[in-house]
């Protein structure tokens, strides 16, 4: 039934979008709305086809089954639209990236230490498909197109959550919950939260927080920005409702890295101007909102408590992984299958009993360690885990560079989104795994990818130059009616 009416609201959202344009579908406008139904399609976690199923007693953070996800039908799409509309002119591809890859993957599957090699086969296919999507996306639509179109499917994403978070729980009607995921999940009684169309309140709130960091780079770069304030703050109550924490911090930090990499770009980081006008107000700001209105959410000190005791019994045991195998890791997608193979030589009971810190270890040997980058680093080891801390401190290094050499708007919105799921990634992945999810990945990725893709950033649309474009140009023309004015008042001599 979930997946059914699935289908049936996109299909509502189709006609919606069609009938909104009317007379002025064109084939632009059709792209745009292919890109809105598959972005919009992202957020539902329960459509996927499962086809090869590993070990059900060992999922890992990834998953165990190899599946058929909406970019796949994408794809397809898009095969089609290069070979009719655009006569096979594509770009080359990066061969680079593409013997990175292949690098990883022989350094994941013939990892003599990867018990489960199936489940890391299943992610390296998720990847590499979704590699080859990124590649014939980019090659099928202009980065305007790209933008509209990925705008209007988060603003029916964020309206859809919005109402079921406002339905369950700020009404309490229960019902809702299961109703585009059969199998979804609340936490406990003690603590309850929005789970949308994600099955979960903390995979709920970490896709929410990557489309939140998105309407904010439109609110900051002056695109639709009543509209795009409107949809952040939406984003964020449904972020509060979920009662995901972790989320809310990510979020919080997502939005001073925008002010102060974005709207204080001119300034250097730790300048005057960016921390008195930038870090400060909005620091002083959340800080009252989060001990003020929001404080509810870190009162219950007993499960605060209790989840603390479980994070730490998982780190525990990703130190056990990476004392075993430093260098190389365990392989991608199986740290949990070592783990469980493993389990008589973790000795919960010598280095917890003292400090009466305590959790039953069937939570330890059936969940995904709660850190994204501990889970990385146990699976990949020191060697392929370097090289992507490496990558997110080059991002973060690299963002003012690439928003100068940029004059689009539609590219620093990608760009900004990218920085916000980089911001997110660092704070909410330290203490949940739901980053690593197929179906929070298949956003956050496609902002990355899309950030730095060269081209994009290189395209120009006049209609729509960057603020700073236009206040460049504005000052040009008062400079020059001054020159032609004071000419017009002293005339040369002949």
């Amino acid at each position: 039934m979930d997946r059914a009416l699935i289908f049936v609201t996109l299909g509502f959202a189709l006609m919606f979008f069609i009938a909104r344009e009317g007379n002025r579908l064109t084939r632009e406008r059709l792209f745009e709305i292919i890109i809105a139904i598959y972005t919009f399609s992202c957020c539902f976690a329960r459509f996927y086809l499962p086809v090869l199923k590993g070990d059900p007693d060992s999922t890992g953070s990834f998953g165990n089954s190899l599946s058929v996800w909406p970019f796949y039908a994408m794809a397809l799409l898009l095969i089609w639209i290069i070979v009719h509309h655009k006569q096979w002119r594509i770009r080359r591809p990066n061969l680079w990236l593409f013997f990175i890859f292949l690098g990883y993957t022989g350094y994941t599957l013939l990892n003599p230490n990867n018990l489960a090699r199936r489940e890391s086969f299943i992610e390296v296919f998720y990847l590499l498909s979704f590699a080859i999507f990124i590649y014939l996306f980019t090659n099928s639509f202009s980065v305007k197109s790209v933008v509209r179109g990925i705008y209007m499917g988060l603003a029916a994403t964020v309206v859809l959550h919005f109402v079921l978070a406002i339905c369950y729980p700020a009404l309490g009607m229960e019902t809702v919950v299961k109703i585009y995921d059969s199998e979804a999940s609340t936490r406990s009684e003690e603590r309850v939260g929005a789970v949308g169309t994600m099955g979960h309140p903390n995979v709920l709130g970490t896709y929410v927080s990557y489309y939140f960091a998105f309407f904010a780079a439109c609110f900051v770069t002056a695109y639709k920005r009543y509209a795009s304030a409107a949809f952040a703050g939406m984003a964020f109550i449904v972020i509060i409702l979920s009662a995901s924490r972790s989320a809310l911090l990510a979020s919080a930090v997502a939005l001073v890295g925008i002010v102060v990499f974005y709207v204080y770009r001119r300034y250097k980081l730790l300048s005057f101007q960016s921390i008195l006008k930038g870090i400060i107000p909005l620091g002083v700001f959340i800080a009252l909102l989060l001990t003020g209105p929001l404080s509810f959410l870190f009162n219950d000190i007993d499960e605060l408590d209790e989840m603390t005791t479980s994070r730490l019994m998982h780190y525990y045991c990703g130190y056990e992984i990476f004392q075993d195998h430093p260098l190389v890791g365990v392989g991608l997608n199986s740290h949990l299958a070592y783990l469980v193979e493993n389990s008589s030589a973790v000795m919960f009971e010598q280095v917890f009993d003292a400090a009466d810190i305590w959790q039953p270890e069937e939570f330890m040997f059936s969940n995904p360690i709660h850190n994204i980058w501990i889970i990385l680093i146990v699976e990949l080891g020191l060697i392929g885990f370097l090289p992507l801390l490496g990558f997110v401190i080059w991002y973060i290094a690299t963002f003012k560079r690439r928003t100068r050499r940029s004059q689009n708007r539609y590219y620093n919105i990608l760009n900004i989104s990218g920085l916000g799921v980089i911001c997110c990634w660092l704070v909410q992945g330290n203490s949940d795994w739901a980053p690593l999810t197929p179906q929070v990945l298949s956003l956050s990725l496609m902002f990355l990818a899309l950030s730095l893709n060269s081209h994009y950033a290189a395209e120009v649309h006049p209609e729509f130059e960057t603020v700073e474009a236009s206040r460049r140009h504005l000052r040009a023309e008062q400079a020059e009616s001054e020159i032609q004015d004071e000419e017009s008042l002293n005339p040369q001599p002949a």
